[in-house]
Order: C-alpha cells, then sequence, then structure tokens
C-alpha cells in the first residue's frame, strides 16, 4: 500500500480525510445555499465544522484506544497508544460536539437551519468517510480475511486479504450518492432514518470478514455493538421526526 504519501510517514490517511472533509463540506453548502440559507452564516457554519471534525478526530482516536486496552487485556498484554482511528468514536462524538456549537454559537447571529442540515448531513457523512476508507486501504488498515479466492490483494507485510476497506468505500459512496440525491431532489427528509439503518446493518455484517484482531466481545466486535445502537436509534428517530422534527413534512 501507500501510507507514507509524499515520503510523510502516515500521510496518506491525513491527506484522505482532508480531502473527504473537503467534498463533504462543499456538497453541504452547495445543498445549503440552494435551500435558501444565506452565505453570510456560512463563516460561522464553517466553524460548526471545523470544531465537529476536531472534536471528531479527537475522539475517534481515543476510541480507538480503548478498543486497543480491552484488546490487550484480553490478550493478557499491557496496552499502548496508537494514533489510529475508529468511525464510530468520532461519529458518536461529533455528533454533540456539533449540536452543542450549533445551539451555543451558530444561533447567537444567525436564523435556525436544523432541519435543513438533518436532511444533507447523512449524504456527506456517507461521502466523506468513504475518502476515510481508502485512506485505511492506502495505510494497510482495517483489511479483511483471508478468502483464498482471487478478491484478496496482498497487502505489504501482511499478507493476501479481502479488501473490506474498498468494499465499505464502495458501498459508502453508493449509499451517499442516493442520500444526496433524496436530499437535493426533497425525496424524504429521512435521509439520516435510510443512513443510519443501512450503514449499521452493513457494518454489522462485513465486520465478519475482517480480518484485523480488534478483541471481542461475546463474539462480536466493538464496532458491531456500535451497530446495534444505531439500527436502534434510527427506530427511535422515526417516532421523533414524526412527533416532534417534521411534523407537516416542511424544512
Amino acid at each position: 500500500m501507500y501510507p507514507n504519501l509524499f515520503g510523510i510517514d502516515g500521510f496518506s490517511m491525513v491527506v484522505m480525510i482532508i480531502l473527504g472533509v473537503i467534498a463533504a463540506s462543499v456538497i453541504f453548502f452547495i445543498y445549503l445555499a440552494k435551500n435558501g440559507v444565506e452565505k453570510k452564516s456560512f463563516l460561522d457554519l464553517s466553524i460548526v465544522i471545523i470544531v465537529t471534525v476536531i472534536v471528531g478526530i479527537i475522539f475517534a482516536i481515543l476510541v480507538e484506544n480503548v478498543y486497543e486496552a480491552i484488546k490487550a487485556s484480553i490478550n493478557g498484554l499491557s496496552p499502548h497508544w496508537t494514533w489510529a482511528m475508529t468511525f464510530y468514536g468520532g461519529l458518536v462524538f461529533g455528533i454533540p460536539a456539533f449540536i452543542l456549537t450549533y445551539r451555543f454559537y451558530y444561533l447567537r447571529n444567525n436564523p435556525p437551519i436544523f432541519k435543513k442540515i438533518l436532511v444533507i448531513a447523512p449524504g456527506c457523512v456517507a461521502i466523506g468517510h468513504g475518502f476515510g476508507r481508502i485512506g485505511c486501504f492506502l495505510s494497510g488498515c482495517c483489511y479483511g480475511i483471508t478468502t483464498h479466492t482471487h478478491l484478496d490483494i496482498n497487502f505489504p507485510g501482511i499478507g493476501e486479504h479481502l479488501p473490506t476497506q474498498l468494499i465499505e468505500m464502495t458501498f459508502l459512496f453508493i449509499l451517499g450518492a442516493f442520500l444526496l440525491v433524496f436530499a437535493f431532489k426533497h425525496y424524504t427528509n429521512y435521509t439520516a432514518v435510510i443512513y443510519l439503518f443501512a450503514y449499521s446493518i452493513f457494518r454489522f455484517v462485513i465486520e465478519f470478514f475482517r480480518g484485523d484482531e480488534r478483541g471481542q466481545l461475546v463474539g462480536l466486535s466493538p464496532s458491531q455493538y456500535w451497530c446495534i445502537v444505531l439500527f436502534l436509534g434510527a427506530g427511535l428517530l422515526i417516532y421523533l421526526y414524526k412527533k416532534k422534527v417534521f411534523v407537516k413534512d416542511e424544512i
């Protein structure tokens, strides 16, 4: 793989994360501009996004280290610090960071646009995450099991494994494309529900094909437990959307 892009150790992942954030942000702002949000508020919204990304990255690293500590404990080893990241750590803690920054910073000087954000954000997250999976592939992490078929790819220093990173990247880009069409064409406001259901189911299944050891609890990986939480959360979101958020189906 190519983890050291431009000769910098681990820079491939950094580049892909940056490209993912840029792509997601561009789509995000285009949608808001097309749906009546004044451009003068974009600077404040950019600060909200920056804070969210920073918090998300910090907790993606911290949660990954929790995983490493669990794995070390199960195997009777001493835990060690890693700069690797887990998507669920960034998502689960990034969402409240966005909400709090939006509530206590953005709304001080701008009108509410939260319903519009709820519609477009899931597609943007899927696209950004897809770029992140390219970074995983280039870094040679998050690889799959060995299938002994033509689907396996030779990862230097690791051997032949299923490229689950590319499989997930493909799924995320397709899911993101559908969610963006739903948002831009105003087909549905329930894009977050679709995203949570689709991604949690897909991720739960693909985890069985992951070959990198991350420790398991009662036969399931940590990510699969997050999948269960998100799946149940999607059901709760349907209720909240119908009763509290999109009561009249307007944004």
